[in-house]
């Protein structure tokens, strides 16, 4: 049964409610809190990686997303990842699963793969069009949506298998429009089609105006997410790949920055305030990009913190302790050694 985390519409292009307000609010424990991070591609990245995923740890995010590639030796690695997060941590991996993965077929075969190596959650995409083609090669799901339908299915034909249990699906969703998309009506439209075929939630992509989110948000509640903003570079970069211009009066903030350390110290800035501009928004939740930077990452929560906003007030919970504990537990204490 498709979730009411988005809201469901025949027609992104019907009129709105009156007075075009949010949606009422439905009740929540707090908000929600989660992190992405992507496997690690060589050794060095592997050595560092046991001390970001401890540190993650120690937040007890609600999810950890972990990023793909439609490269078979890649998907074969981003497997091997999730089961070291699962066995190593108490985070929950959620899988990034993209149609441009392969046919429908191999998404089968790939997706009881990562069932297998402990994945209850998934983030289905699209992905990229190869460039020059207008379309995915012949035998691929076409659309998201199509992704989460996939995913539903099987999650109907392994009830045993899953103890009964739901997957959690969640969905991209374009503040700021899809590259691709004809305007806001046609992104909507997607965006219901994706919740009709079984989403949970959506995860905001790349925006630079916190209004946008709000303007979106008036159209269909979903999840929000915060980017941070490290350094003019990276902004650039994100900028070329997402296809969204950066508004100059954000570039006029880096405007004489030179130094690589001013350069950061502006960029923590924005981040702090695009995510107390999306909190007083009402944002059911956070979610930050850590590109495997864990100095950044912390950089950014106490940037977050000397703003007033506490991040400890959206962690859940610790999880229970794992049993059997790790380390064996001594059932006999010799007598002198007792207090």
């Amino acid at each position: 049964m498709p979730s009411t985390h988005l809201t469901p519409r025949i027609s992104a292009s019907a009129p709105d409610s009156v007075a075009d307000g949010l949606p009422p609010a439905r009740g929540r424990l707090r908000r929600a809190l989660s992190f992405e991070v992507i496997p690690p591609r060589s050794a060095a990245q592997a050595a560092r990686m046991p001390q970001l995923l401890r540190f993650l740890d120690s937040l007890h995010p609600d999810y950890l997303a972990v990023t793909s590639s439609a490269n078979s030796d890649w998907l074969q690695g981003t497997a091997d990842f999730i089961s070291e997060v699962t066995d190593t941590t108490s985070l929950r991996p959620l899988a990034h699963l993209a149609c441009t993965a392969g046919t429908e077929v191999e998404l089968l075969t790939w997706i009881e793969h990562l069932l297998s190596a402990g994945v209850r959650g998934f983030l289905a995409i699209r992905g990229d069009i190869p460039v020059g083609q207008t379309s995915l090669p012949a035998g691929h799901l076409p659309h998201a949506d199509d992704l989460v339908g996939l995913l539903r299915r099987i999650e109907s034909e392994n009830v045993a298998c899953l103890a009964a249990g739901r997957l959690g699906i969640g969905v991209a969703a374009y503040p700021s429009g899809h590259p691709e998309s004809a305007g806001p009506d046609e992104d909507l439209d997607v965006l219901a089609a994706k919740q009709r075929n079984g989403a949970d939630f959506a995860i905001t992509q790349l925006f630079f105006d916190p209004t946008a989110y709000s303007r979106l948000r008036r159209r269909a509640e979903h999840a929000g997410i915060t980017l941070p903003i490290t350094d003019a570079r990276r902004l650039h970069t994100m900028s070329r790949l997402s296809g969204l211009p950066i508004p100059d009066g954000l570039l006029a903030r880096f405007d004489g920055i030179s130094d690589p350390a001013s350069a950061r110290r502006i960029g923590l800035e924005i981040t702090a305030e695009h995510t107390a501009a999306l909190l007083d928004q009402d944002a059911d939740g956070l979610h930050f990009y850590t590109f495997n930077d864990q100095n950044t990452t912390e950089d950014v929560l106490t940037a977050l913190d000397e703003k007033g906003i506490s991040v400890t007030s959206l962690l859940p919970p610790p999880p229970p302790r794992r049993w059997p504990p790790t380390q064996p537990t001594a059932t006999t204490t010799d007598k002198d050694t007792r207090s």
